[in-house]
């Protein structure tokens, strides 16, 4: 589907002498190179910065993750001064940082995420896993929004742009997981798995965009367990909005904003299909009034 036959991934075997094979392939890797004394090369640079282009649907999510901290590690290490200590300092400063961020939103959540674990070993341990990816993904995302920073060249760059790597590099774990999941049992119903753990799974799969063929398998499965209430109706209209956006349809259900704030701090809505009818179609879906949960987003994202 993306495998490594993408552009980056056909040059990382072609590294020059002295860098890691896999600088650009993988987050762990480009996450610990030595960019204070091992400066990336302006050609491999150049492909860090180009895969950051690209749609992610054409390039493995790892490869993704591996760019964005090749560029900040490069853009901080050449904004220090040439044989200054500080730049060590910089690359420690803002791995802390993330470190900081994630830990009390993984504890809280993590409490929060209670759950009746299954008498069935094989849903428990299903349960268990769902739950933990789910604390990874929502956690990395209040750290990225928490470290966002106008700075480009220090360590408050590092921090968020490990934040991001994260977040990118969870989002691809999940889905192996939930796909793991799903060769076992057609969905994760909230009959058998709960409430909790139905909405974790949900949430992973709205997580995938780098994979909407999954993603409309997903909404498939989901779509059977409607009217028996094992699936919550509001999740399968994200999902369905999710895969129309991600496939160039219309969005039905208005759940799906544009990624940019308006200058007013507003947000405005990716194209949907019969905007007069919009919030009736959200009422059958146990979703209120489109206005009321743009306004709820703007204020988050935009400061509106």
């Amino acid at each position: 589907m993306f495998g490594f036959g993408g552009l980056i991934a056909a040059m990382v075997f072609q590294m020059p002498e002295g860098l890691p094979a896999h600088l650009l392939s993988d987050p762990v890797v480009a996450g610990t190179h030595d960019y204070c004394e091992e400066p990336v090369p302006d050609d491999v640079l150049a492909l860090a910065r180009e895969a950051l282009t690209r749609d992610k649907t054409d390039i493995h999510p790892r490869e993704r993750a591996a760019a964005a901290l090749v560029t900040a590690g490069m853009d901080i290490a050449a904004a220090q001064p040439e044989g200054t200590s500080d730049c060590y300092a910089l690359f420690a400063a803002g791995s802390n940082w993330l470190a900081d961020a994630l830990e009390p939103h993984e504890n809280r959540l993590r409490r929060e995420s209670r759950f009746r674990e299954s008498r069935d070993p094989d849903i428990a341990r299903i349960q268990v896993m769902l739950r933990d990816l789910w604390v990874t993904d929502q956690a990395g995302r209040l750290a990225y929004l928490q470290l966002n920073t106008e700075d480009r060249t220090g360590a408050a760059w590092w921090a968020y742009r490990r934040a991001t790597a994260h977040v990118i590099a969870n989002d691809y774990n999940a889905t192996e997981g939930l796909r793991e999941a799903l060769e076992l049992y057609d969905w994760i119903d909230r009959e058998r798995f709960g409430p909790r753990t139905s909405s974790q799974a949900w949430l992973i799969a709205q997580h995938a965009d780098h994979d909407p063929h999954f993603q409309r398998d997903v909404l498939t499965r989901m779509e059977p367990y409607l009217e028996s209430g094992g699936v919550r109706r509001q999740d399968y209209a994200y999902l369905w909005d999710r895969v129309a956006v991600n496939t160039g349809q219309l969005q039905r259900y208005g759940t799906q904003p544009m990624d940019a704030c308006n200058a007013d701090g507003t947000l405005d809505l990716k194209p949907v299909e019969d905007p007069d009818t919009l919030d009736a179609r959200r009422g059958t879906m146990g979703l209120g009034p489109v206005q009321r949960d743009l306004d709820q987003m703007a204020a988050q994202r935009c400061g509106g």
